[in-house]
């Protein structure tokens, strides 16, 4: 329908005729259809063969469908029961050869221990080695044929042995068949070279019978040749006899059979044995030529058979009786329709005496011709005399300005599938409409319509105004109170609030929303609130201590209409007051009470203070006494071990006879000097805990110091074939002690050395820092695992692993150069990945006197990061969290420094030019 059932728009020559008395009553509908009613009669019968017809066409070509699923579904169940069968065949065809190979290896390990045997031997070891696999069920013949017509036999020798193992070694795969009357037999060679240059062959002939595994199941299997003769078969036939086609017995064309197997197996369902249709598989087996043959019924899955026929039945009777159905619904419709569509004439014409009675109006809108129909009752609210059909723009000139073009850009979105809905101010009367209307549905292709009613709200709209002024004076009236208000409607619902309350509780602008539930609100403010107290059923006042120490004393009270408020006075000041003044009694009673003690304690912690220092005294002097004495019982013994092997070693006074002797000195005086070092690290340790140290820090060039350092590590550098390189030219003089910081860097150099693997590279650089000047070594070695880094620079610490196991140390090395750098008032840290390389940082100060500051070395210690103040030159570059104070992770092990670059500063010209 392109128009409404209540738009009876008055033609040109009867506008002034009244439309109600145009509007049949029922009555006179009645018998205005009564002379239609037989040529309805025949066009339903004519519709109902129509509709039987369709559903008879339906139901034949329905069925002829899933015939032919049927019969998809069987060649599917079959091909599947083909492929198990093939399956079947194929894990056969690996047991025969698994047979094999077991026979073939027997022959090879014996051809091995015959290959180095002497002559005299040869028979003797062969007699053993044919005893052993002859005992295997599997073979039922083996012989070794030698050189000059020698047979060498487990038994009696077979006749035409030699041509039989001639005809093997000629097979690729050195295995082939042989049938002799009733018997079938696989003869395998294996080429025997002998010590004296001869080749010998030990054959074997195998029982075809013991290599095809029985199938079971009452199903057969047999073992074929490349021309397809039999060689064996399972369960045992008396008819058939070794050597007879099995393709003919089965029904099947030779070539076929040949097909199958060169694409590696398969099966078919078109075999017979005897009247009986089977499923016949073929399998190759590896390396020969040699094939598995499975016979068996053909058995499709029965149970998915029975549910696919089940299934379609359902789908061919489901349908049948779905149409029938819906025939029957559709003759019951046709009923109904008849008797709707008389209502819905009854509702059209009450409906539009309702709508003309009531304040609103209808009007309808058709976009293609500009042309907008405005009822009786829309025109008189307008203030126009009747019902009329006006141009666009003219209906527009009947709202307000601010609203005509609001209401146009409105139309013009209906058609793309948006609502009209505005609320406008009429012309020429003081009067508010609600327009409201969208596209009226069901119209033809390209003549869209907006249909719409409007709405007399100016009273609603004079109620609404009223309203928001007392809110508003009563919103002025909550925020200036310094109490938190809230207002909760009947059901528990978030009505009103002031500032305080949302001050109070620490909510965000917009998270609180009218409408939100007392729960929801009470969970958005948890995060504000420490604790309530009070606040049970039976009692409406109860106190809050907020998040912030504030303290809130807040009362509950029911509304006339159910509802709550809620009223919050902040009680912070007298809580801190009733606080100050319990504590203050408190403590009174604590002062009281701690001065009758104090004076006992004191005398008791007087008593303990000097037991424990005489103690502590006592055990520092045993720690230096033992340490001493430990000095010097050892290292005289060492000295004296490690001088006189170190004389030995250069044979000083004459040869030492044998060369060993020379390696056992090299170890002893590798040992004593090993265990002189562990000395002196202990006791410089000891030093450094006994706060005994005394560090003699002066001006110093530190590239002489790290090129000293790494003179003394090259040796061992070279000999792992290591790349030992450095870069600290251009370096300022620092104030340290030259001996302690050259222990310092041997220790770092050597560690890293120590765990590099040969052929890798050992970088040493120096820079300067934001905070003074960092040195780095780096290495490629095993690395460090991440959780092993805190334990790294405790004394006598190792870490284990599968690398660094076979590594001696004492664990001392890296304590003693992280405390000998922290007595310089400089940093340590390590940077290690397993298995790529570790990378150790230190940053000492230019000068004793200008310390680093002890909080920047405490935030790098602590979290790993430092300030960006302390950052090093490169302002872009990435800072890494174990690097130390002022270090970038972004400094490459690797950059600018070719494969035979070596220790570099600004003394190298002369010292190159010297010859050293």
């Amino acid at each position: 329908m392109n128009q409404m059932r209540f738009d009876h728009r008055p033609s040109p020559s009867a506008k002034g005729r009244d439309r109600a008395s145009n509007s049949p009553s029922r009555g006179q509908h009645r018998h205005a259809r009564d002379p239609d009613e037989a040529p309805r009669k025949t066009s339903r019968s004519s519709g109902a063969m129509w509709i039987i017809l369709a559903v008879v066409l339906f139901t034949l070509a329905y069925g002829g469908i899933l015939l032919v699923k049927i019969q998809q579904e069987r060649e599917i169940l079959i091909t599947e029961a083909e492929r198990s069968q093939a399956n079947a065949a194929g894990y056969l065809a690996e047991r025969v050869t698994a047979r094999i190979a077991e026979a073939r290896y027997a022959l090879a390990f014996a051809a091995a221990d015959l290959r180095d045997a002497p002559a005299g031997e040869v028979e003797s070891l062969a007699n053993a080695r044919l005893s052993a696999i002859a005992e295997s069920e599997l073979v039922a013949d083996i012989a070794l044929l030698l050189p000059g017509g020698q047979v060498i036999a487990d038994g009696e020798p077979v006749e035409n042995l030699r041509d039989f193992a001639g005809a093997a070694l000629d097979a690729p795969s050195g295995l082939t068949a042989q049938v002799t009357g009733n018997q079938a037999f696989l003869v395998l060679a294996v080429p025997t070279p002998l010590s004296d240059g001869t080749v010998g062959a030990f054959v074997a002939r195998l029982s075809t019978e013991t290599a095809l595994p029985d199938w079971g199941d009452d199903r057969v299997v047999a073992l074929a040749d490349a021309d397809g003769g039999m060689l064996a078969i399972r369960p045992r036939m008396p008819s058939a006899r070794a050597g007879t086609q099995l393709a003919e017995r089965f029904g099947l064309e030779p070539g076929f059979i040949d097909r199958l197997a060169a694409g590696g197996g398969g099966a078919t369902s078109d075999a017979r044995f005897g009247e009986e249709r089977v499923t016949f598989a073929v399998a190759p087996i590896s390396g020969t030529e040699l094939r598995v043959y499975a016979l068996g019924a053909m058995r499709i899955n029965q149970s998915a058979w029975y549910r696919t026929i089940s299934f379609y039945g359902l789908m061919f009777i489901a349908p049948i009786f779905v149409a029938l159905g819906l025939c029957a619904l559709v003759f019951m419709q046709m009923g109904r329709l008849r008797s709707t569509r008389q209502m819905l004439e009854d509702n059209e014409q009450r409906f539009r005496v309702a709508i003309e009675g009531a304040r609103c109006g209808v009007w309808d809108w058709n976009p293609e011709a500009d042309t907008v129909f405005v009822t009786d009752s829309l025109a008189r609210i307008l203030g126009l005399d009747a019902a009329t059909e006006c141009s666009g723009q003219q209906f527009l000139q009947l709202f307000s300005k601010p609203d005509r073009e609001r209401l146009r850009a409105a139309m013009r979105g209906a058609p793309a599938g948006a609502e009209v809905d505005h609320e406008v101010l009429a012309a020429r009367a003081p009067v508010w409409l609600q327009m409201r209307g969208r596209i009226l549905p069901g119209g033809e292709v390209g003549h869209t319509r907006i249909v719409g009613v409007a709405i007399d709200v100016t009273e609603r709209k004079g109620a609404q105004a009223r309203v928001a002024a007392a809110e508003s004076r009563l919103r002025a009236a909550l925020e200036s109170m310094s109490e938190s208000f809230v207002l909760w409607d009947s059901r528990q619902r978030l009505i009103l609030w002031n500032r305080k309350f949302r001050d109070l509780f620490d909510f965000t602008e917009g998270m609180l929303k009218p409408g939100m539930s007392y729960e929801a609100v009470e969970q958005a403010a948890a995060r504000a609130i420490k604790t309530v107290h009070g606040g049970t059923d039976s009692k409406v006042a109860y106190e809050i201590e907020l998040s912030n120490g504030r303290w809130l004393h807040y009362s509950d009270r029911p509304t006339a209409d159910g509802g709550l408020v809620s009223v919050g006075a902040d009680i912070t000041d007298l809580k801190h007051h009733e606080a100050a003044l319990t504590e203050n009694e408190s403590q009174l009673r604590k002062t009281v009470d701690d001065v009758k003690r104090s004076q006992a304690r004191i005398a008791d912690l007087a008593r303990k203070y000097e037991e424990e220092k005489i103690r502590a005294e006592e055990a520092n002097r045993s720690k230096s006494e033992f340490l001493a004495n430990m000095s010097h019982e050892l290292r005289t013994p060492l000295n004296a071990i490690n001088g006189f092997s170190e004389i030995m070693m250069q044979e000083m006074f004459g040869p030492l006879g044998d060369d060993r002797y020379v390696g056992y000195m090299k170890d002893i005086l590798s040992s004593g000097k090993h265990l002189l070092e562990l000395i002196n690290d202990i006791l410089d340790m000891s030093k450094i805990e006994a706060g005994k140290m005394q560090l003699q820090p002066e001006p110093t060039d530190a590239s002489e110091l790290v090129e000293q350092s790494i003179r003394i590590v090259r040796g061992r550098a070279e000999e792992k074939r290591l790349k030992l390189r450095a870069d600290v030219s251009g370096l300022p003089e620092i104030e340290v002690d030259p001996r302690a910081f050259k222990q310092i860097m041997i220790n770092l150099v050597s560690n890293a050395v120590k765990f590099t693997p040969e052929g890798g590279r050992v970088t040493v650089r120096g820079f300067l820092s934001g905070l003074g000047i960092a040195f780095q070594v780096s290495d490629t070695g095993i690395g460090i695992a991440k959780d092993d880094l805190p334990r790294l620079g405790r004394p006598f610490e190792q870490i284990e692993s599968q690398h660094s196991k076979s590594f001696q140390g004492s664990g001392l090395g890296l304590a003693l150069s992280k405390s000998l750098i922290e007595l310089h008032g400089g940093t340590l840290s390590i940077d290690s990945t397993l298995g790529e390389g570790t990378t150790v940082s230190i940053v000492l100060p230019i000068s004793q006197d200008q310390p680093i500051p002890r909080d920047a070395i405490d935030a790098v210690t602590r979290d790993g990061a430092v300030d960006n103040a302390l950052a090093p030159e490169a302002d872009d570059a990435p800072f890494d969290a174990h690097a130390p104070l002022g270090l970038s992770a972004g400094l490459q092990t690797d950059d600018g420094f070719d494969v035979d670059d070596e220790f570099i500063d600004g003394n190298s010209p002369s010292r190159l030019a010297a010859g050293e």
